[in-house]
């Protein structure tokens, strides 16, 4: 009997674990092609949702980071994390500025010089925790 139970339990598990990445709202975001000015690369790190972050290329050491907006999540409800990140899709350079877009649409510009941000189009925060879920 005590044997069964294992068996079943492992079977379980390993349903699971096989399940786990199936279940996924979302494919993971596509890593943002970094672009380069003065000798200073601008890129979108993944595991920094919604910065942008200023690196010497010679010397590969960080200068800067900046948060070009804020995504509020919402816990109470359940509302999966995963379906509630945005993250950057595009850096390019016009007229003096960075210019980042973001999964939403969100289009900000950004000042390299004094960092100062413009929101172009969409939000500067996103904000899940006013989400309400469909009455039952």
């Amino acid at each position: 009997m005590k044997r069964i139970m294992i068996m079943i339990m492992i079977t379980a598990l390993a349903l699971v674990c096989l399940a786990g990445p199936t279940l996924s709202k979302r494919k993971p975001p596509k890593a943002v092609a970094p672009v380069t000015k003065d000798g200073i690369e601008y890129s979108a790190p993944l595991h920094r949702m919604g910065f942008v972050v200023a690196t010497w290329m010679k010397t590969k050491q960080e200068i800067w980071s900046r948060q070009i907006y804020v995504v509020k999540h919402e816990y109470k409800y359940g509302l999966e994390r995963d379906v509630q990140d945005c993250f950057i899709t595009n850096l390019r350079f016009a007229d003096g500025k960075l210019l980042v877009t973001n999964e939403r649409g969100g289009e900000f510009a950004l000042n390299p010089d004094s960092l100062e941000i413009r929101v172009l189009k969409g939000q500067g925060v996103i904000d899940y925790t006013q989400f309400k879920p469909p009455s039952q």
